[in-house]
C-alpha cells in the first residue's frame, strides 16, 4: 500500500511538473519534440516510484524517425511509462478522449500532438483515425493498443479492425511489441503497486503491403507475433 501511495503522489507531482515543461516547451519549440521528451522524463519518474525496471529486446526496431505503427497489447498503465521511454520522440500515442480533458495532463497531449479516440462513438473513431493517419503522413510514427482498452483478465484479448485499416491505408511498416508483467504491477483500478519484472519485445517490422487490402490476414500475423511474447498466463 505504502508503495502505490508513493506512486500516487509521484504521478500527481510528475504529471504537474512534466505537463506544465511539456505545455511550454511544445508552444515554444514544437519540432524539437520538446513536449514528448518530457513526457519521456514523466515516465521515469513515474516507473521510478514503481519500482520497475523493465528489460527490453528488439529495441533495434524502434530506433531511428522513420514512419512506423507501433501496435502493442496493454495490461496496465504501467505500459504506457515503459513505452515511452524508448519510442522514438516523433512517435505519437492514440490515446482515449477523456483523458484529453485532464487538468495539465490533457493539455500536455494536445501540445504534443497525441490523438484522442472515443471507440463508443464509431464515426469519431474512424475520424480520429484518419488523424492519425495525418501524423503518419507528416513523418511521425503512431503507437495503438489494438486491444481498444486494457486487458480486464490479464488475457490477450481479441484485436480491432481499425489499427489494421490504418496499416494499409499509409503503408508504413508494423512492429508488433508483447508487453508482459505490467498487471502483476498494477491492476486495473487498484492503488496497489508490487514492483515484479516487465520484459517488452520489439519484433521485426511487418509489411502491410504485402497484404494488399485484406484486414484479416494482416491482424492474425500481428495477434500472433505478440502472443509468441508473451507468458502462458497472458494468453487467451
Amino acid at each position: 500500500m505504502l508503495r502505490g501511495l508513493l506512486t500516487l503522489a509521484t504521478v500527481f507531482v510528475a504529471t504537474t511538473v512534466c505537463g506544465i515543461a511539456a505545455i511550454v516547451g511544445g508552444i515554444v519549440a514544437p519540432r524539437a519534440h520538446a513536449a514528448y521528451r518530457a513526457g519521456r522524463v514523466w515516465s521515469r519518474w513515474c516507473l521510478a516510484a514503481t519500482g520497475v525496471k523493465p528489460t527490453y529486446e528488439g529495441l533495434e526496431h524502434a530506433a531511428g524517425t522513420a514512419p512506423r505503427l507501433f501496435l502493442a497489447n496493454h495490461l496496465s498503465n504501467v505500459d504506457i511509462w515503459v513505452l515511452a521511454i524508448v519510442l522514438p520522440v516523433t512517435c505519437r500515442f492514440v490515446a482515449k478522449r477523456s483523458l484529453f480533458f485532464v487538468p495539465i495532463l490533457g493539455q500536455a497531449m494536445w501540445v504534443a500532438g497525441f490523438v484522442p479516440i472515443d471507440r463508443a462513438d464509431r464515426s469519431q473513431a474512424i475520424k480520429s483515425l484518419s488523424r492519425a493517419a495525418a501524423r503518419i503522413r507528416a513523418g511521425a510514427s503512431v503507437i495503438l493498443f489494438p486491444e481498444g482498452t486494457r486487458s480486464r483478465t490479464g488475457k490477450l484479448a481479441p484485436f480491432k479492425k481499425g489499427a489494421f485499416h490504418l496499416a494499409l491505408e499509409t503503408r508504413v511498416p508494423i512492429v508488433p511489441i508483447a508487453i508482459t508483467g505490467t498487471r502483476s504491477v498494477v491492476r486495473p483500478r487498484s492503488i496497489v503497486v508490487r514492483p515484479g519484472p516487465v520484459h517488452v519485445t520489439f519484433f521485426p517490422p511487418v509489411d502491410p503491403a504485402s497484404y494488399g487490402d485484406d484486414v484479416l490476414p494482416l491482424m492474425d500475423r500481428v495477434r500472433r507475433t505478440i502472443a509468441s511474447g508473451l507468458s502462458p498466463d497472458e494468453l487467451s
